[in-house]
């Protein structure tokens, strides 16, 4: 709820660092002036020395005037779907960078209500999150489209061509950031890293062994995409193989789906299709491609926490949280 205390912060330090993103975005900020009246301005700077915000001067002097006058000036904005308010006083007239612009002591409380389940954030391309749609067997409720495209062998092959392909291309990277990090590490996480690798391996070998002697294909009727973006309530996902379009149909619902946010483990949910369209390609890179949007279903909030972290994190790395 839009009133919920919840949402109103009071630590100076949290209400700076908020109207410090702000700032960084350029958000425009609209200053309830009394009856009808209003104007729109933006935070351009923050004074910590004297505790003071600067804003940009407005459109007119009759307006710059009645900023100053009011008391109790009401400001309110909208920032990636979380609704802002603040009220100010003690408006005076300064300079910034040699312009005319306002200045105004630090809010002592901040109203910032983020909808959660729909606050979304682009997931990094250089370490991406993936997901793995699990491809089970056609049942008895399984749509006609499913059950077609399952029992296709041209497709199931190409779908699991593609999981292989992409599966060592993962351990390959995998690989490779650990000759990169251990060549930065002390003697001690050395000897360390490589008991933990050997650790690993054996695990691996042993699970083989304990597997039948003809590895089940079926293992690799997964679809494997890499994240565009994702918030609480869902995720999208960039698809560039038709033969896995011809599952990713609006209404699906996949169960025992991977999430993998790297930092953050590993999510097991259920999944269901969304809506999907088709991205224009390039003509240097022309070729089949979809932006899939996906809901998780009935997320437990264990993992709900562990999604809410790593879009935290994906924040705090875009430097988005930085002060």
């Amino acid at each position: 709820m839009a009133d919920d205390d919840s949402a109103m912060l009071h630590n100076r330090a949290m209400i700076i660092n908020n109207l410090s993103m702000l700032v960084k975005q350029k958000c425009m900020i609209r200053a309830d002036l009394g009856g009808k009246e209003s104007a729109l301005t933006a935070i351009v700077a923050i004074n910590h020395k004297e505790g003071t915000l600067v804003l940009d001067y407005c459109s007119s002097d009759y307006l710059n005037r009645k900023l100053m006058t009011t008391p109790n000036v009401h400001f309110s904005t909208g920032f990636n779907g979380i609704q802002v308010n603040f009220t100010g006083d003690k408006i005076t007239l300064t300079k910034y960078e040699g312009a005319p612009a306002f200045s105004m002591p630090i809010p002592s409380s901040l109203f910032w209500y983020n909808r959660r389940e729909y606050y979304r954030v682009n997931t990094p391309m250089m370490n991406p999150s993936i997901c793995e749609v699990v491809l089970a067997s056609p049942k008895q409720d399984s749509t006609k489209e499913y059950i077609e495209a399952y029992n296709n062998p041209a497709i199931m092959s190409a779908i699991r061509q593609q999981s292989l392909a992409k599966i060592q291309k993962e351990l390959s990277l995998k690989k490779q950031r650990f000759i990169e990090a251990y060549a930065k590490m002390s003697i001690e996480n050395k000897i360390k890293a490589k008991r933990e690798q050997a650790q690993e391996q054996q695990e691996e070998n042993s699970k083989v062994k304990t597997d039948s002697a003809v590895p089940d294909e079926r293992l690799l009727d997964v679809i494997i995409s890499e994240l565009y973006d994702i918030s609480l309530s869902g995720f999208s996902i960039t698809n560039s193989s038709e033969e896995a379009s011809s599952f990713l149909i609006p209404g699906a619902i996949y169960e025992n789906c991977v999430l993998t946010m790297p930092g953050n483990g590993k999510v097991t949910a259920t999944l269901k299709i969304m809506m999907k369209r088709t991205i224009e390609a390039r003509k240097i890179t022309a070729g089949f491609s979809e932006l899939v949007g996906i809901k998780f279903i009935d997320l437990k909030q264990t993992e709900e926490s562990m999604v809410l972290r790593y879009i935290q994190d994906v924040e705090r790395q875009s430097g988005v949280l930085n002060i």
